[in-house]
C-alpha cells in the first residue's frame, strides 16, 4: 500500500532576503509548504505560537545569546524541529545553539538536496529527543508512584498490625473493588493520613 506524505509547515525566521527567496525556491515544488516569513524580533515565541508550524528554520549568521534563548523558549512552550542556518562555525556556538534545542546547525551552501536532507535528519533527530524525554518522563513517574506505594504500604501495615506484604495484597484489592489505579489509591491514603496527622 502506498503511503502519502503529509505535508508540513514551515516556518521561515530570518532578516536575509537573499537567503529567504533562497529557501523558497528550494520548497516551490516540495511537500514542505512555507506558511510564513518573519524577521528575527523580540516577540518571536508570540509569531510562532500563532503560526504553529511543523518545522521552523531560522537564518541566524552569528546567533547571539538573545536570539539562542528565543530558541530555548520556543523549544520549551512550542516544540518541534528548528534547523539553524548560520555562517558561525565555531564550535561553542554550535553546542549552545544544539543546548538551546535547535536540531540541525548549518554552515554552507545550500541547494535544495542539501535541504531537504538536513531537513529530515533535523525530524528525524527531533523525534528520537521527544521519544527519549517521554521515555524520561514515565520512568521519573514510576519512581514518584512507587515511592507513594511504598509509604501508603507501611501506613496501611501499622494501622492494621499486619505485614508489609499483607498491605500490599489489602491495597490492591482496593484498587480493583474502586476501579482505580494503585498509584491513585495509594496518594488516597497518604491523604487521609496527613489528614488524621493534622487533627491530632
Amino acid at each position: 500500500m502506498e503511503t502519502v506524505s503529509k505535508t508540513q509547515n514551515l516556518l521561515i525566521v530570518d532578516d536575509d532576503v537573499n537567503r529567504i527567496n533562497q529557501l523558497d525556491q528550494v520548497f516551490e515544488a516540495s511537500r514542505y509548504n512555507v506558511i510564513a516569513h518573519i524577521p528575527l524580533q523580540r516577540d518571536l515565541l508570540q509569531r510562532v505560537e500563532q503560526a504553529n508550524p511543523d518545522i521552523i528554520l531560522i537564518g541566524a549568521d552569528s546567533p547571539c545569546d538573545e536570539t539562542l534563548d528565543t530558541v530555548a523558549s520556543i523549544n520549551q512552550n512550542h516544540p518541534c524541529p528548528i534547523v539553524m542556518f548560520a555562517q558561525d562555525e565555531r564550535s561553542e556556538t554550535i553546542q549552545n545553539a544544539t543546548l538551546a534545542g535547535v536540531s540541525a546547525y548549518v554552515v554552507g551552501e545550500l541547494s535544495k538536496e542539501r535541504i531537504e536532507t538536513i531537513i529530515k535528519a533535523a525530524v528525524a533527530r527531533f523525534g528520537k529527543f521527544q521519544a527519549l524525554q517521554q521515555e524520561l518522563e514515565k520512568t521519573k513517574t514510576s519512581l514518584a508512584e512507587r515511592k507513594i506505594i511504598e509509604r501508603a504500604k507501611e501506613i496501611v501495615a501499622q494501622q492494621r498490625g499486619t505485614t508489609e506484604a499483607e498491605a500490599y495484597q489489602t491495597l490492591r484489592k482496593m484498587a480493583m473493588n474502586r476501579r482505580k489505579r494503585l498509584a491513585e489509591i495509594a496518594q488516597d491514603v497518604l491523604s487521609i493520613s496527613e489528614v488524621l496527622t493534622n487533627k491530632e
